[in-house]
C-alpha cells in the first residue's frame, strides 16, 4: 500500500477504529478465537485513546485504501505501560479488506519504535497459541514465549510473548 501514514490516534479516529476492530476481529471469532475487540464501542475506543497510546495506519481517503468503514484508517494498535520498563502491545487490528499488504507488520514496527523512543526496554503481548497465524507472525518478528496467560472467560488460554528492545 502506498502513502500509508502511521500516526497517533485522536478521538476523531474512534468511529473509524471501531469499524477496523469489528472487521478484523470477526475473522478471529470465525477461527474459534472470539475476542472482546470484535464488539468494542466508540466510547471504549475513545477511552483507549485518552488513557494509552493508540497508533493508526492511515491510507488516505476511502477510495485509496478500500475500507468500507471510513476515513482512511485501516489499522490500529494499542500500547499500554505495564511497568517501569515494559509496554503491552494489544488490540492490533487490520481491516479485513486490507490484510496481506504488510500493514500489520508496519504498525508493529512503529509501535516498537515508539516504545523504544520512550525509554522502555521490553514490549509484550498475549495471543492464542493455537491461532493459525498470529503466534508465527510475532515469532518471526523476534518475540519469544515467556509464559502462559490463562483466560477464565474463554474456552482457550493465551501465551505471553516478549521482545527486548534495548
Amino acid at each position: 500500500m502506498q502513502d500509508l501514514t502511521v500516526r497517533s490516534a485522536t478521538e476523531a479516529d474512534a468511529a473509524a477504529l471501531v469499524g477496523v476492530y469489528h472487521s478484523a476481529y470477526r475473522e478471529n471469532r470465525e477461527l474459534g478465537f472470539p475476542m472482546k475487540a470484535e464488539s468494542v464501542t466508540e466510547a471504549e475506543v475513545r477511552e483507549w485513546i485518552r488513557d494509552h497510546t493508540v497508533l493508526v495506519a492511515d491510507g488516505g481517503d476511502e477510495r485509496e485504501c478500500g475500507t468500507r468503514d471510513g476515513d482512511g484508517v485501516v489499522a490500529g494498535v494499542r500500547l499500554e505501560a505495564t511497568g517501569e520498563n515494559r509496554v503491552k502491545l494489544s488490540r492490533l487490528a487490520v481491516h479485513d479488506g486490507e490484510k496481506g499488504r504488510g500493514i500489520g507488520g508496519t504498525l508493529v514496527d512503529r509501535a516498537e519504535e515508539r516504545t523504544r523512543e520512550r525509554g522502555y526496554g521490553t514490549i509484550w503481548l498475549t495471543t492464542p497459541p493455537d491461532h493459525p497465524f498470529l503466534p508465527d507472525f510475532y515469532r518471526d518478528r523476534g518475540y519469544e514465549k515467556t509464559g502462559e496467560h490463562p483466560l477464565e472467560y474463554r474456552e482457550y488460554d493465551e501465551i505471553v510473548l516478549e521482545k527486548r528492545l534495548d
